[in-house]
C-alpha cells in the first residue's frame, strides 16, 4: 500500500499534514518465523471452524449478513465494556469474590459489575457459588465454557501483542 500525503488548511490557519497508508514500516521488527507460525495457526482454526460446522451437521449462517450480525452480537457481548476486564481477571485470578473483582478493575461501580457478572453468568462463562459462611459470601470463576473462550483468545492477545512489540524480550 502506497503512503499518501495531503495537507488540510484548519480554521486556525495552521497547515495540517495527514499521511494515510500501511503502518507495517511503522511496526517493530518481529522475527519472520514467529509471524509465519502465527499465520499457519490461523490457517489451522480456519479449517478446524469449517470442520466444526460440517460436524455439527449444521450451517454456520444462511448468509455473509447473518454470519457477520452473530458475530457481532457474541463480540459486543464478551468484548463489551466491562466483560472483557472480568473475564481476564477471573481467568488470571481463577476466582475472587466480589469486593476483590471491583478492587481490581478500579472504576466500575458496583451495580455495574452486578448486572456484567449475572449477564457472564446468564451466558454461562461465570459461575456464582454461594459460600456457606457467615455471613454468606460469593464468589465467581470461569465456568468450563468461560475457560475455553479464555483459552482460545490467548492466539489472539499474544499475536497482537508481539505485533505491537508489547512483549518483552527476555534477557539472556
Amino acid at each position: 500500500m502506497q503512503k499518501k500525503e495531503r495537507t488540510r488548511k484548519r480554521r486556525s490557519g495552521k497547515v495540517l499534514t495527514v499521511v494515510t497508508g500501511s503502518r507495517e514500516s511503522a511496526l517493530p521488527m518481529v522475527n519472520p518465523q514467529l509471524l509465519n507460525r502465527f499465520r499457519e495457526f490461523a490457517d489451522q482454526c480456519s479449517d478446524f471452524s469449517r470442520e466444526i460446522v460440517e460436524m455439527s451437521g449444521t450451517r454456520a449462517t444462511t448468509t455473509g449478513g447473518d454470519h457477520a450480525r452473530l458475530n457481532l452480537r457474541i463480540a459486543r457481548t464478551i468484548f463489551g465494556k466491562w466483560s472483557v476486564e472480568i473475564l481476564t481477571y477471573l481467568y488470571t485470578s481463577e476466582q475472587a469474590r466480589f469486593q476483590e473483582i471491583k478492587k481490581g478493575l478500579g472504576e466500575i461501580s458496583a451495580r455495574v459489575l452486578s448486572l456484567k457478572l449475572t449477564r457472564l453468568e446468564n451466558l454461562g462463562l461465570v459461575r456464582r457459588t454461594v459460600l456457606d459462611t457467615k455471613p454468606p459470601g460469593v464468589e465467581y470463576s470461569l465456568t468450563d465454557k468461560g475457560l475455553q473462550a479464555a483459552k482460545l483468545g490467548e492466539p489472539v492477545f499474544l499475536y497482537l501483542r508481539l505485533t505491537e512489540g508489547l512483549l518483552n524480550p527476555v534477557s539472556t
